[in-house]
C-alpha cells in the first residue's frame, strides 16, 4: 500500500494550486503555510525586515503570480500548496497542522522523505538564510524543481524577490514556468460529463522586475467535450495576457494587456451571483478586459486600481464602440479577519452590453487565529449596482451576496456550505434568486482534488431546483 501511495505521488505531484480566497484567510493562524522558518537552523530568530520589504500577506499576489489571483502560482503558492493542501505533504507540514493528519503523521513524513529521494536535489541538507545578506551569499542555494520550473533572472537577484533556501527544496525565483489547471465534471442538470476548466499558463521572468504571463483558457460547455471544440468561436481564448513590473517595495507592482478587472472577492465560483451579475466570469471572454493596474499590498492593508478598455461582446454589430471603464480594490486583510471594498464603472454602447455601475464590499473571519480548536473559516460578500436594459436602455439596478463558511476536518479534506442571493432586475417584482449549496473536498496528494457539490436553487419562475456537481481538479 505504501508503494502504490509513493507511485501515485511521483506520477501525479505537481508544483502548483489553485489558491482560494478562503485558503488565504485561513492561513492567518500560521506563518509556516508558505515558507520553511529560518529559526529550524538560528534558535536565536532571524533578521525580521522592514515592512517595505516583507513578502508576507494576506492578499492574492502572495501566492500567485498574477496579483489578482487564481491560476498560475509564485514560489510561496507552490510551497502551500505542496505542504498544506493535501492529506500527504512533499514540503515541511506547518506545525499547527500536525494534530489533523488522517493517517500517522510517520507515515506521511516518510513518504515525503521517499519522494524527494527520488528527485534530483532535493532530500540535502537543509539552509536557510536568516536574512538579505545570507541570501545574497548564496545560503539556501542551489534549489531545484520539476521540469515545469526552470532557470534564473539574468543579471543580480532583488532582495524583493523570493529567497533561496526559504521555501524548502523548490526554485524561488524562476525564469520560465509553466502550469495548467483542469477540471472534468458531471453536472446532473444536463446530465453530461464534459470540460469545466482547461487552463494553460506560463510565465518568462527575464530579469528581476518584468514578468510576462499568460493563460490560455478553453471555453467549456455543459454539454460535453465535442460542443466544446466544435462552437462557432474558437474554443480558446486568453483570459491573461500581461507584461509586469513588479518585486518593489511594499509588494507594489504594474501591469499592462488583457485581464480580469480587480473587483470583489476572487472566488472559484463563477456561477455565483456575485460573478455572474458583475460580468466576473472566469469562463467568459467578454468579461476580460485590455488595459492597465496598479497596485499593492504590504502586510497588511491593499489596494488595486485598474483602466481599461472592455472587450467587444461576441456577435455585436460592426462599428460598435465597447467603451472604457475602471475599477478599484482596497481594504485590508489581516491574520483573523478581512475587510474588502470595491468600486467600478464601465462606458460603452448598447450592443455592447451598456453602462454598468457597481459597488461591493466583503468580509472574512478566520476563528481558528484565535483558538486552534475551531478550525472553520467564513466568508462573505455584498454587492450591488446597475446596468442598462438591453432593449430599452434604461437602468436597471440589481445586488448579489453570498455567505460561505469551511470546515477543514482534516490535512486534505474540508466540507463547506454556501448561500448565494441576489436579484438581476430589483425593479421587477418576483424577481429574487436563492442558491444552497454543500460540497466535500478530498485533496490526497498536491495536484489532486475531487469534489462533490450538491446545489439547490429557489427560482421566483421556475421554483426549486436541485443539481449535482462532481468533478476533479487537476493542476501542476
Amino acid at each position: 500500500m505504501k508503494r502504490l501511495l509513493l507511485l501515485l505521488v511521483l506520477l501525479l505531484a505537481p508544483s502548483s494550486a489553485l489558491a482560494l480566497p478562503m485558503y488565504a484567510q485561513r492561513s492567518g493562524r500560521t506563518c509556516g503555510n508558505c515558507h520553511v522558518s529560518p529559526t529550524y537552523q538560528d534558535q536565536n530568530g532571524w533578521e525580521n525586515p522592514e515592512l517595505s520589504k516583507r513578502k508576507c500577506n494576506m492578499s492574492c499576489q502572495g501566492c500567485h503570480t498574477n496579483p489578482l489571483g487564481g491560476g498560475l502560482r509564485n514560489t510561496s503558492g507552490r510551497y502551500y500548496g505542496q505542504s498544506t493542501l493535501s492529506m500527504f505533504p512533499l514540503q515541511e507540514r506547518s506545525y499547527s497542522d500536525y494534530g489533523r493528519e488522517v493517517l500517522p503523521a510517520a507515515v506521511a513524513n516518510r513518504l515525503r522523505l521517499q519522494y524527494s529521494a527520488q528527485i534530483p536535489g532535493r532530500g540535502g541538507k537543509k539552509t536557510i538564510p536568516s536574512n538579505w545578506k545570507e541570501a545574497q551569499e548564496g545560503v539556501g542555494g542551489d534549489q531545484t524543481e520539476g521540469w515545469n520550473v526552470f532557470g534564473r533572472p539574468f543579471g543580480a537577484a532583488s532582495e524583493y524577490a523570493y529567497w533561496d533556501g526559504r521555501y524548502g527544496d523548490l526554485n524561488p525565483d524562476p525564469m520560465v514556468q509553466l502550469g495548467g489547471d483542469f477540471r472534468f465534471a458531471y453536472f446532473s442538470g444536463s446530465k453530461s460529463f464534459f470540460p469545466m476548466q482547461a487552463d494553460l499558463h506560463a510565465s518568462v521572468h527575464p530579469i528581476e522586475h518584468v514578468t510576462a504571463m499568460g493563460t490560455l483558457a478553453a471555453r467549456g460547455r455543459t454539454a460535453g467535450p465535442v460542443a466544446t471544440f466544435t462552437q462557432e468561436r474558437l474554443p480558446f481564448f486568453a483570459r491573461n495576457a500581461f507584461l509586469m513590473a513588479h518585486e518593489f517595495p511594499m509588494m507594489a507592482y504594474a501591469k499592462a494587456g488583457i485581464f480580469m478587472p480587480s473587483f470583489g472577492t476572487y472566488i472559484d465560483d463563477h456561477t455565483s451571483f456575485t460573478r455572474e451579475f458583475l460580468e466576473m466570469d472566469v469562463s467568459n471572454a467578454d468579461d476580460t478586459v485590455l488595459g492597465v493596474e496598479l497596485g499593492m499590498a504590504p502586510n497588511y492593508p491593499f489596494a488595486q486600481v485598474s483602466f481599461f478598455r472592455n472587450m467587444t461582446p461576441y456577435g455585436a454589430p460592426d462599428g460598435t464602440n465597447p467603451g472604457f471603464g475602471g475599477a478599484a480594490n482596497f481594504g485590508w486583510r489581516d491574520l483573523g479577519f478581512s475587510v474588502t471594498g470595491s468600486l467600478m464603472l464601465k462606458r460603452r454602447d448598447l450592443d455592447a452590453r451598456g453602462n454598468l455601475d457597481a459597488a461591493s464590499v466583503g468580509w472574512g473571519f478566520n476563528p481558528a487565529y484565535f483558538w486552534e480548536g475551531l478550525p472553520l473559516t467564513y466568508m462573505g460578500e455584498f454587492a450591488i449596482g446597475r446596468r442598462q436594459r438591453p432593449l430599452t436602455g434604461d437602468n436597471a439596478p440589481f445586488w448579489a451576496m453570498y455567505h460561505e463558511v469551511w470546515w477543514t476536518v482534516f490535512n486534505g479534506i474540508s466540507v463547506r456550505g454556501k448561500y448565494d442571493a441576489g436579484s438581476r432586475d430589483a425593479d421587477l417584482a418576483n424577481n429574487l434568486e436563492h442558491r444552497f449549496s454543500a460540497a466535500l473536498d478530498i485533496s490526497p496528494i498536491p495536484g489532486v482534488t475531487f469534489i462533490a457539490q450538491g446545489r439547490v436553487l429557489l427560482h421566483p419562475d421556475t421554483g426549486p431546483s436541485a443539481d449535482v456537481f462532481i468533478h476533479t481538479h487537476l493542476w501542476f
